[in-house]
């Protein structure tokens, strides 16, 4: 079955990414430092039209409507600079370029993440921790590779899917850390930001997903045909029918606080509150939605070989007056991922649940539940290579799509073959 046609535009940054992995380093060793990873995966897949091409499937790749088996072929290339004029200051960037079918509707290129930070430690006991740009929650315990890449799976959790989608901080954060002579950590921070005032929007109308989109500063993502999106609906003042995660509207901050504590070799616990503060209007064609949520995550270590992690949020969001069409949901999602392996060859299994519900009773209903699980083995045959093999099964109806007119039925399988290259 041949591959689906993408796009090429995409080749001019992957060529420049490569180009500048392999210039020469800077004169003053150790200022710059650059990182890359470059994805090439193949794979077959069951599922309808995925969320990405406008649908309403969890995957983001799309199987044929008759519900058979599909080739699918994609790229990813990600360019992180880091700039360290001293030991306690750093700069970062990170940018990707994608190759994907042509009836995807996002950007073939974005910035992920650009920031600053400074780590002075006034003593041996006490680090403190300041951070200011755009960034990603310090919550997620899979994606803790460079890059905001998973050492454990291809794809992520339905959570961790979600932050990458529709939850990015503009602001400042601000923290310290805490050491004892064990190399226990106790680290407390709290952030102020603005950008994220339509988180929700995808939670609510296209429902949970599994995958690895990581959305870029301004990038549009698409909005599935519900009835109320379109022409004469409740919400077809949504601009075009998607939504811009990484966008302020209302000008007024939300915040996060967050804790962890840490024994090395051992237990790492940690909790969060994220309050992105919503005013619910419409906004230049954009909703802000009241978004907050309560995570909780814990990493036992057995051994230098066995992990055993898992996370967990709950929370709720909405939009619109009460007094006219709005949306009300309830929301929780968890994973748990049991990891065996090393640096050159590691086993993994997860299995994530997630639920919503719907508490507006207006409009299309936006309950739904559902699980999956997910087998990965990733082998490394040389320092810089690393191929990935990867088996997903998602189940979960979305009764929405039935109440539009689509086929309820928002699962699938996927199974995917990855070469993956880091300089």
């Amino acid at each position: 079955m041949p591959l689906r046609s993408a796009r090429h535009r995409w080749l001019g940054p992957v060529l420049a990414l490569v180009a500048t992995c392999g210039a020469p380093a800077p004169a003053a060793a150790g200022e710059l430092r650059l990182e890359a990873v470059l994805v090439g995966r193949l794979g077959s897949v069951e599922a309808g039209r995925s969320w990405l091409e406008g649908g309403f499937g969890r995957l983001a790749e799309s199987g044929t409507p008759g519900g058979e088996a599909e080739v699918f072929g994609r790229g990813q290339a990600h360019l992180g600079l880091d700039w360290r004029p001293s030991e306690i200051f750093r700069v970062h960037v990170h940018g990707l370029a994608r190759a994907q079918p042509d009836a995807v509707r996002t950007a073939d290129a974005g910035l992920v993440e650009a920031f600053a930070a400074w780590t002075p430690q006034p003593s041996p006991a006490v680090t403190l921790r300041f951070k200011g740009g755009l960034f990603f929650p310090q919550t997620s315990r899979e994606n803790v590779d460079p890059l905001w890449q998973s050492r454990y799976t291809l794809t992520y959790s339905a959570l961790n899917s979600w932050i990458g989608e529709e939850v990015r901080l503009v602001g400042v954060e601000a923290g310290f850390a805490l050491h004892d002579v064990a190399g226990g950590e106790l680290e407390m921070a709290a952030a102020v930001f603005g950008g994220n005032d339509s988180a929700g929007a995808l939670l609510s109308w296209r429902g949970w997903a599994v995958g690895d989109h990581l959305v870029g500063a301004g990038e549009t993502l698409p909005l599935p045909p519900l009835r109320t999106l379109a022409g004469g609906g409740a919400f077809a003042a949504q601009r075009d029918g998607g939504t811009q995660p990484v966008e302020e509207l209302d000008d007024q901050p939300g915040y996060l606080v967050r804790a962890r504590w840490d024994r090395p070799g051992a237990l790492l616990l940690q909790g969060s509150f994220h309050d992105n503060r919503g005013d619910r209007g419409l906004h230049r064609g954009q909703y802000a939605w009241r978004t907050y949520w309560w995570q909780a995550g814990l990493e036992l270590r057995l051994g230098p070989q066995v992990r055993l992690i898992a996370e967990g949020a709950t929370g709720e969001t909405g939009m619109g007056l009460r007094s006219g069409p709005h949306v009300d949901v309830d929301y929780r999602t968890a994973y748990a991922l049991a990891t065996w392996g090393s640096e050159r060859f590691r086993l993994s299994a997860r299995y994530d649940v997630f639920e919503s519900e719907d508490r507006d009773g207006v409009e299309e209903p936006g309950d739904e539940s559902g699980h999956g699980w997910t087998l990965a083995a990733l082998w490394s045959p040389w320092p810089h290579a690393r191929v990935g093999l990867e088996w997903l099964d998602v189940d979960g109806d979305r009764p929405a799509a039935a109440d539009s007119g689509y086929a309820p039925e928002a699962g699938g399988r996927k199974l995917t073959l990855e070469l993956r290259l880091s300089f």
